[in-house]
């Protein structure tokens, strides 16, 4: 089956199909290519392709929502918090749990999991917190939406800080062990590609984009609206979740201003760079952005055998962005998708449209 790009638009079961293998092929040959460069160069920028790995997740997360309804949150660092925090406090030790948190409640002081139920549960925790905010978020739309994730943002920050049963307040959350690896972090990579292109090209996803484009026409058509965003608000929080704790395992310290603004910005400017549209812009998108910084800041420093001023990265950065939506308004991709196998005719487009109906 050939590869090959595909505009946003209803699928059938076998262009359904078509999109995750493809999202799955993409990423699996990223994954393939950061392989053979982290064995090239002996490890030396292993923690960078982590990092990486990482960021991807987060992107993709950020997308699912974002893409889909057109809203765009600052308040997605929360989830990452809660994701991170939730992970730590199931697998830090109890030995260190007991002198670092002596005031964590039995069950918690006690429990110890493997890094993949800890990543669910972080998951899990970020995708309840949405559940339940949501339905008073997702009325609100443009500005007023923005804004009240913003707000959700500061709560959650405020409630972190002073936590200090759980989180330890302001001081450093510490002890969480380094279990986030190459292969961890990238299975996790192909997994949330998979899901969130399942998600674009599902009945909720559709419907989440048919609210964007026009609500009111939506609404006429039968689709609640606060349900339709409630979907990817939840599912978008879930994949932030485990990205925190994907984060935790990495990192195994971190603190309350570790989720907080300077985290959302990076990931609006991967997405938007990318293709907010696109699954494959947010995988695109944040590896472009992170490899041209990389690069920008070894000049910085001199490393790469001759220096610019300081501040060049983010100079450059600016005008790269502001050329890319100048030229391309939609991103790089815009809403393409790669798709895995044998693109339909107009005739089979066309049933497929009627299919997904």
């Amino acid at each position: 089956m050939m590869p090959f790009l595909s505009i946003d638009k209803p699928l059938g079961r076998t262009g359904y199909g078509a999109a995750v293998g493809g999202a799955v092929l993409l990423s699996g040959v990223f994954v393939g290519l950061l392989a053979v460069l982290d064995i090239v160069t002996a490890g030396q920028y292993s923690a960078l392709i982590v990092s990486l790995g990482i960021s991807i997740v987060l992107t993709m997360g950020y997308q699912i929502f974002a893409g889909s309804t057109g809203i765009v949150s600052f308040g997605h660092p929360g989830f990452v918090a809660v994701g991170a925090y939730a992970a730590g406090l199931v697998s830090v030790p109890a030995g260190m749990k007991a002198a670092t948190l002596p005031h964590l409640p039995a069950f918690l002081a006690t429990a110890q999991l493997g890094m993949v139920p800890a990543i669910l549960l972080g998951g899990l925790a970020a995708a309840l917190v949405a559940l339940l905010i949501g339905p008073i978020v997702m009325r609100l739309a443009g500005a007023a939406a923005g804004i009240m994730t913003f707000g959700f943002l500061v709560i959650m920050n405020e409630l972190l800080r002073n936590a200090d049963a759980l989180t330890r307040g302001n001081q450093t959350f510490f002890g969480v062990p380094k279990l986030a690896d190459f292969w961890s972090v990238y299975t996790a990579v192909i997994l949330v590609a998979a899901l969130a292109a399942a998600f674009k090209f599902s009945r909720p996803g559709l419907r989440a984009r048919a609210v964007r484009e026009d609500a009111l026409a939506a609404e006429t058509a039968g689709i609640n609206l606060v349900t339709a965003r409630l979907w990817p608000w939840v599912l978008s929080a879930f994949v932030m979740g485990c990205g925190g704790a994907l984060m935790a395992f990495f990192l195994t310290a971190f603190s309350p201003k570790s989720f907080y603004t300077a985290l959302v910005i990076p990931m609006m400017v991967m997405a938007v760079l990318g293709g907010l549209n696109s699954v494959a812009g947010a995988i695109v998108g944040t590896i472009l952005l992170t490899f041209w910084e990389q690069l920008m800041r070894g000049l910085e420093s001199g490393g790469l055998g001759f220096s610019v001023p300081l501040g060049t990265s983010q100079l450059t950065l600016g005008v790269v962005l502001v050329l890319t939506l100048y030229l391309r308004p939609g991103g790089l991709l815009g809403a393409l998708e790669l798709m895995l196998g044998k693109p339909a005719s107009r005739l089979d487009g066309k049933k497929q449209g009627d299919e997904s109906r």
